[in-house]
């Protein structure tokens, strides 16, 4: 295929995309725009999360943790059963449990502060903690740092102008829900929706802000003929996307890490900055609010702690981890925040042969997702360019390029830093960036291995 063709084709393609181009209004300012959705309960009976009782394993005693934090008051302590096969095991070793508990906890890891095991012999078992002063710090990215859409999120998204305009009461989680439950801050926000309570909040407050926004984002980025699948990849896309990673989270020093919006919904939703425990609250409280099942997941690994997802899409369970899915890749003195899709849907082992951060947090479900097979988000993400679909697995060089020249005539003229990622051979990403690079500024780069093909990011600024 000639230049001249290519160009040719291109333009061609970007004439149907000129009406909703304009609809962006021409600011580059990064973000989405959307509306709040007013809370509007209308008649509803409160409830309570039931207190766990009878605690027969280690996710029992972790759920009761949860509970103390999300009832109780900071260096409280609360009390519970235990049953007398696990109450043995308590006795012979209770730090141990104690300690891979708080780990697995939704809340526990932030929040518990200790334990009362004076009365195991009773069966009894006492939890120190409760929800105190958290998230009112925050980091600001420096001038160098640039954020990057994805081609397909900026189509679908960002120059789409979506508005699925549902009221609190079309949503899902809503309509079919274990109960609601009062909350007055973030972390009861995410961890009711985690069980599957609908969150009621007080209309003003800041908890009810914080609901009133998320809601208003899903009904921006999502549509209402979307599949499961569909729905999860644009909340992953907007979460990559719209957040960065803190990466100087590893500084903080000065203070507790529960100072910084970083770990909890504000981190995602007002600083745009977060770490794996926000960014993995953030797409668990998403996903339920539209009534997939969602869970956040804590796990240990030789690099640390952790926190990521199992989601069950369209029948399948699956681990998703946003986390893993943002990179940073300098060039000309710019920290350009890139992604990739390798972690969207992946299963327990994901892509990555470094990763080891495995959990034993929801054993049953985590079986499940290591029977799972990758879902392969490249084959399955189709663009229609002059007439032709193209996905993002070509087939050969010519395939390639027109992806490229495509995502380059676009971010060139959105004005916007764009990247598409193929998976493909080598030899076919190779020239493919050659023969673009003759004509745009573009950056590759090796995003790793998926189902025994590489993955190229390819960036164009």
């Amino acid at each position: 295929m000639t230049k001249a063709i290519r160009h040719f084709c291109i333009l061609a393609a970007l004439t149907i995309m000129t009406a909703a181009l304009a609809a962006c209004g021409g600011t580059k300012t990064f973000g989405i725009t959307y509306a709040d959705v007013p809370l509007d309960y209308g008649e509803t009976t409160l409830t309570e999360i039931e207190k766990p009782v009878g605690l027969d394993s280690r996710q029992d005693l972790s759920d009761f943790m949860d509970w103390c934090v999300f009832y109780g008051e900071a260096g409280d302590t609360a009390y519970t059963t235990v049953n007398d096969a696990y109450a043995q095991v308590l006795r012979a070793d209770m730090f141990t449990e104690y300690r891979w508990a708080g780990q697995y906890g939704n809340l526990a890891h932030n929040f518990v502060t200790g334990y009362d095991d004076s009365r195991l012999d009773e069966n009894v078992i006492g939890i120190v903690g409760g929800i105190k002063n958290y998230a009112f710090k925050s980091y600001t990215l420096g001038e160098n740092n640039v954020k990057v859409w994805n081609l397909d999120y900026y189509l679908d998204v960002v120059a789409a102008e979506n508005d699925r305009g549902y009221a609190l009461k079309d949503f899902a989680l809503y309509k079919s829900n274990n109960g609601f439950v009062r909350v007055t801050n973030s972390e009861q926000l995410f961890y009711a929706a985690a069980r599957g309570y609908m969150p009621v909040a007080e209309e003003d407050s800041a908890v009810g802000e914080m609901l009133s926004r998320v809601l208003g984002i899903l009904n921006r980025i999502l549509n209402g003929g979307m599949t499961e699948t569909q729905k999860i990849r644009a909340i992953y896309n907007y979460l990559v996307c719209e957040n960065t990673y803190d990466y100087e989270s590893f500084l903080y020093k000065e203070s507790e890490h529960t100072d910084y919006t970083a770990y909890f919904l504000e981190g995602v939703f007002y600083s745009k900055n977060a770490v794996c425990d926000g960014l993995a609250k953030a797409m668990t409280l998403m996903c339920r609010l539209e009534g997939i099942e969602a869970y956040h997941i804590g796990a240990v690994g030789s690099g640390g702690g952790h926190a990521y997802n199992y989601i069950k899409a369209d029948g399948k369970y699956y681990l998703c981890c946003p986390t893993q899915g943002s990179s940073v890749t300098a060039h000309d003195g710019k920290r350009f925040h890139s992604h990739t899709a390798a972690f969207f849907l992946t299963d327990y082992y994901t892509s990555s042969p470094s990763w080891d951060f495995y959990s034993g947090q929801l054993p049953e479900i985590g079986e499940l997702v290591k029977q799972t097979e990758k879902y392969d988000y490249w084959s399955n993400t189709v663009m229609n360019i002059d007439g032709t679909r193209y996905d993002l697995s070509p087939d050969g060089v010519d395939e390639a390029v027109a992806v490229l020249d495509f995502a380059a005539e676009t971010a060139k003229r959105s004005g916007y830093v764009l990247q598409v990622e193929l998976l493909c051979d080598y030899d076919t990403a190779q020239r493919a960036y050659e023969i673009v690079s003759e004509d745009y500024n573009v950056t590759k780069i090796n995003n790793g291995v998926f189902g025994g093909q590489r993955l190229y990011a390819f960036l164009f600024s």
